[in-house]
């Protein structure tokens, strides 16, 4: 008797362990029209460009999905980057919890942002997650879409800027998404580096 209540306990305690790790860490908030507006009214937020910037850079994931809601334009012009960037910069610093931020991209793409934005010139989403985010916000961008080889006009690809800034979490993520680097790149990516995980990463990553 002892045994079987023995086991049962085990199986539920790996149950619970399995359930929860499933579990999405953050909620994702959902609302209608009525509910943002109604959101926004009570903490007297307008329904502008300027309050989503300071929503996505700070992680606040109920008050961009009411300005979404709301009517504010997930890809509108006037925000001084686009969406998916913004959310990206907030990796900075480690001030914004991954999984928020992983939430916020959620929150982003179902309201239809884009993950590569015509005329971008240097830093695309990808190429800002690249230098300061880890593994996990890299690769739910590029399944997202988000161009692997977008180059800066020196010619950076995120995976390069990866290497060059030592976000191996990043570079090891876009290496498992396809991402590769060209012999010239790896053989200067390699000069003076004696870090074994780099540089097999780097080996990796370089096309054949």
């Amino acid at each position: 008797m002892r045994i079987v209540t023995a086991a049962v306990l085990l199986f539920a305690l790996l149950l619970a362990t399995v359930t929860a790790a499933a579990a999405p860490a953050v909620d994702i908030p959902k609302m209608t029209r009525e509910e943002a507006l109604r959101y926004l009214e009570g903490d007297r937020y307008a329904v502008d460009q300027t309050n989503l910037v300071v929503a996505i850079m700070n992680g606040n994931l109920e008050l961009a999905e009411a300005l979404l809601s709301a009517g504010v334009d997930v890809n509108d012009p006037e925000l001084i980057h686009p969406a998916l960037h913004l959310a990206a910069t907030s990796c900075a610093g480690r001030r914004v919890e991954r999984e928020t931020i992983l939430a916020m991209i959620e929150v982003l793409l179902a309201h239809g942002a884009k993950a590569n934005v015509p005329g971008e010139t240097e830093l695309s989403a990808l190429m800002v997650a690249a230098q300061q985010c880890d593994g996990s916000i890299v690769h739910r961008l590029v399944k997202a879409g988000a161009d692997m080889k977008f180059r800066t006009s020196v010619g950076f690809t995120p995976l390069s800027m990866a290497f060059l800034l030592d976000n191996l979490s990043a570079a090891e993520a876009l290496v498992d998404e396809g991402a590769r680097l060209s012999a010239e790149a790896a053989a200067k990516l390699l000069e003076g580096k004696d870090d074994p995980k780099y540089i097999a990463l780097v080996k990796k990553a370089r096309a054949k």
